[in-house]
């Protein structure tokens, strides 16, 4: 009888401490599920799209450098590209020479320099100058002698030739250019002194006439 008493109270016990084990494992699972469930979703939900991020690198090491300018340079331009054609017309080609001392640009001063007009058909002339201490120099280009080149493209291109030997060409691609147009009269017209009548204007020609054609050198 006292054995079946004592096997009744350790199965008491036993239940006593499974019920306590059992509460507090209870309790931690309810713990972190609480915990868990609090917590914030993350704000970017889009794995496939992560956010872009860009990185600068000022210490870059590989990039080109920047070229230097070079010793001399020139070129060339005029201040009205549509000059009006008559006989005593002359177009004033501005050209400059200049070197680089310093990265500053200075003038080449006493250069010689050369513009070759390109007229239309193929025929050339040449005017030679020379650079002042700023290194520009002035070609005036007669057009007694094109009327043929009047609504049409004229380049001129300028070659120098410093003191010292060095040399710098506007070429072709970077000329000066023109395109003469015909001018209205500017002079009044005369009255005819019995009637009172004004006269008649002779209009420019726009054909060249016979043996008036520029100096030149045909294309080989």
């Amino acid at each position: 009888m006292r054995l079946q008493r004592l096997k009744q109270l350790k199965t008491g016990i036993a239940a006593s401490l499974y019920f306590k084990y059992g509460a507090v494992l209870l309790l931690v699972i309810l713990s972190t599920l609480l915990v868990a469930c609090s917590s914030s979703p993350p704000t970017n939900t889009n794995l496939g799209n992560p956010q872009v991020t860009v990185t600068i690198n000022l210490g870059q090491t590989n990039a080109s450098p920047t070229p230097p300018l070079p010793a001399y340079t020139c070129g060339a331009w005029v201040t009205n590209a549509t000059p009006g054609y008559n006989t005593d017309a002359v177009v004033n080609v501005y050209a400059k020479f200049v070197q680089n001392i310093n990265n500053n640009p200075v003038g080449v001063n006493n250069a010689n320099g050369q513009a070759t007009v390109l007229w239309p058909g193929g025929g050339t002339s040449t005017v030679t100058a020379t650079t002042t201490s700023d290194g520009l120099a002035i070609f005036p280009v007669s057009l007694k002698a094109a009327p043929y080149a009047v609504g049409k493209l004229v380049l001129v291109t300028v070659s120098f030739t410093s003191p010292d030997g060095h040399t710098c060409t506007v070429a072709q691609d970077q000329a000066a250019f023109f395109t003469p147009v015909i001018a209205s009269p500017v002079a009044s017209p005369t009255k005819n002194p019995k009637t009172g009548t004004p006269g008649t204007v002779v209009p420019v020609p726009t054909t060249p006439p016979g043996g008036l054609i520029p100096t030149s050198t045909p294309p080989h």
